[in-house]
């Protein structure tokens, strides 16, 4: 029984390396660009990243794929260990040959195991080099675009923010020229309403001028009527005057 297990150690461990898990790790890894204001820069680097996470999240199932299918030969191998030693416990027959078969069986599995990795590995590898490398492309890319839009964006901002200020300056003198122009509209209001008074009084005064002026046109039409009958009456009487004889005075 302990040969078994023994035999049973010395079975080669059934996962990747290290270096390739963490050279498949790094493939999956891709950086989130930088948010920009430039929407057709972005566009383009999302369109990129979604097309190499597409292809690694492909090659990711792939490979997990050929673990699955590792697995499910490991289980069915671990499945046909116990039953064997269940057989043993249960009957204590000399099962060496039927064990030596079962070794062999596995070795074939991890064999096969083997070959799988093997020709994913080979067959992925390349594309996942080659999408290592349109990243890093990608990324210097972005890096040398991005700095001169960085700048600009740094330019822009302080240009508004200088203009901001300005706009507050603005709105403060506004409302100060605002409260001047109430307060002189206010002033030239009042001036408005005592004209106003004035003009009113004026108009009364106006009327009283005119009736007095009436009142004399009238006297003054009446003292011509007497002026024409006194006129009249003169020349009545000289021609009285001019009519009647002259008398010749006479000696004593």
């Amino acid at each position: 029984m302990s040969d078994k297990k023994d035999d049973l150690d010395v079975l080669p461990a059934i996962r990747p390396a290290q270096d390739e898990v963490s050279s498949y790790r790094r493939s999956t890894r891709s950086d989130a660009p930088k948010q920009s204001n430039f929407n057709g820069i972005l566009v383009f680097v999302i369109v990129i990243m979604a097309i190499m996470m597409g292809i690694g999240g492909f090659t990711l199932y792939e490979v997990q794929k050929k673990l699955d299918q590792s697995n499910v030969l490991l289980s069915k191998g671990q499945e046909n260990l116990q039953q064997l030693d269940n057989r043993l416990n249960a009957s204590g027959t000399d099962v060496s040959k039927t064990f030596q078969s079962m070794q062999s069986q596995m070795k074939t599995n991890v064999s096969e195991i083997d070959k799988l990795w093997a020709l994913s590995h080979r067959q992925n590898r390349p594309q996942i080099k080659k999408n290592e490398t349109d990243i890093k492309k990608v990324r210097a890319d972005m890096q040398s675009n991005i700095a001169p839009l960085t700048k600009t964006v740094k330019s822009v901002t302080g240009r508004f923010d200088q203009l901001a200020f300005e706009m507050k300056d603005v709105k403060r003198n506004l409302v100060d020229d605002n409260e001047e122009m109430v307060t002189q509209v206010s002033l030239v209001r009042g001036k408005i309403q005592d004209q106003s008074v004035q003009v009113e009084g004026n108009k009364r005064e106006i009327s009283i001028l005119a009736k007095q002026m009436k009142d004399t046109q009238e006297a003054i039409d009446v003292i011509d009527q007497y002026r024409r009958q006194i006129n009249q009456r003169l020349r009545d009487l000289q021609g009285q005057i001019q009519d009647q004889p002259a008398k010749v005075p006479t000696s004593p």
